[in-house]
């Protein structure tokens, strides 16, 4: 169950029946793909003051954030009138309560900007326990993609650097990676390999902490012009610990004098195609991991390394990204 209003008589009280114009504009942003839940975040109520709210993940302005079950906490009840308070994912990803204003026929507190919002509470005056009949259910549940869930605006550039690299990390909120969904990942930039000394390009791809694909093209050939790189690649999650990766990639003005073979569970090579002086190599890629997602937030990163001898004329950069849930 998701966005709701219970019929009049259904709920503690007529008031959880109305239509107010902040439940319209929680529905228009969560269509919207703003603010909105992606899984889980559920109200319940409980045996005091502090309802539950499960993990899940949510959007809050396009910006995704996991939530890690906890409890929100409803102030004291009025002595004389009820109130509605909303409980809400925040633009920062925190649990928060917005408190209502007691009065014989209340509306509901106001939003902040681009609280996600979980629930509406109605708080009875003098009460000091809420039930989860109280926690009318606000989540606006995005579970049909393609849907933007991270992307990246702002260069990533580094340079006289022999370390590997994190270019891109998609923190994937426990259990959205549900069986059957499927990550969509899309990146790019430029390098450039000028160096006396040139480097060896190691593109590493993990998700889970597990290496899905990692191959290393040897340069052989220094250019004062700058290449551009692309990938594109699905992470499908087929069972509950079971991810294939499959996807291309791309980079332009190499010449490849050798490569070293992915590792076992891996497939496709850096050196897929025939490398000529101007001309683009393309290579396959897919691999495996065995990650639980359902109990633990899951990064996927992808990272280049510039081994060999640290120069800045030995540069990668990533110029944008998007990831999305499928």
């Amino acid at each position: 169950m998701a966005w709701t209003l219970p019929d009049d008589g259904e709920g503690d009280s007529t008031i959880q029946s109305i239509l107010f114009q902040e439940y319209m504009d929680v529905l228009v942003a969560g269509i919207n793909g703003i603010d909105c839940v992606l899984s889980g975040c559920a109200v319940t109520g409980s045996a005091g003051m502090t309802p539950a709210v499960a993990k899940g993940g949510v959007l809050s302005n396009g910006t995704m954030f996991a939530v890690a079950a906890a409890n929100a906490t409803i102030t004291a009840a009025d002595a004389t009138n009820p109130r509605i308070d909303l409980i809400v994912i925040t633009s920062a990803g925190a649990i928060a309560v917005r408190a209502g204003t007691a009065a014989a026929a209340p509306k509901p507190a106001a939003k902040t900007a681009n609280d996600v919002v979980l629930a509406a509470v109605y708080v009875p005056e003098n009460d000091t326990a809420i039930a989860t009949s109280q926690c009318i259910d606000m989540r606006v549940l995005r579970q049909q993609g393609p849907i933007v869930i991270h992307k990246t605006t702002t260069a990533v550039v580094v340079n006289n650097d022999v370390a590997i690299r994190t270019y891109l990390t998609v923190t994937m909120p426990d259990g959205l990676m549900a069986t059957g969904k499927t990550l969509r990942v899309r990146c790019g930039g430029t390098y450039l390999f000028n160096a006396a000394t040139l480097p060896t390009a190691i593109l590493t791809i993990a998700f889970g902490g597990t290496t899905m694909f990692a191959d290393t093209q040897i340069i052989a050939t220094a250019d004062a012009d700058r290449g551009a790189w692309w990938l594109n690649f699905d992470i499908v999650q087929q069972g509950a610990s079971d991810q294939q990766l499959m996807g291309m990639g791309i980079m332009t003005n190499v010449v490849t004098a050798a490569h070293v073979p992915p590792t076992a569970g891996q497939a496709g090579n850096m050196a897929g195609s025939l490398a000529v002086a101007n001309r683009p190599v393309s290579w396959e890629m897919a691999g495996t991991a065995a990650v639980n997602t359902d109990n633990a937030n899951r990064a996927l990163t992808v990272q280049w390394t510039m081994g060999g001898t640290a120069s800045a004329s030995n540069e990668i950069t990533l110029e944008s990204s998007t990831a999305e849930l499928l």
